[in-house]
């Protein structure tokens, strides 16, 4: 199921293509997905959970340009994994 999304603050004023993967309906609103990202590669949840799908008056296309050019061209837990392996490279130094 992809819809086009921002969560609370994760996103900041931007719309994403938002994809649940293997949706299970649990309820008028709810759904499990066995893991929930973006077209652009950021990783929501990847344990398995239930998602509520709140209208908040989306757009029918996202407005970050990652996802409207098809994403980064990596998944998102390989961009997870690389952001992982810069954190510890680049240390933050302030």
């Amino acid at each position: 199921m992809t819809i086009v999304a921002k969560l609370l603050d994760d996103f900041g004023d931007n719309w994403h293509w938002v994809v649940l993967h293997d949706v299970e309906p649990r309820g008028e609103t709810h759904f499990w997905a066995s893991h929930i990202d973006t077209i652009c590669g950021v990783m929501l949840d990847e344990g398995g959970s239930v998602a509520e799908l709140v209208d908040t008056g989306a757009p029918d296309e996202p407005d970050c340009s990652m996802c409207l050019s098809g994403g980064a061209g990596l998944s998102a837990s390989v961009l997870q994994e690389a952001e992982k392996i810069l954190e510890v490279a680049i240390p933050n130094n302030s």
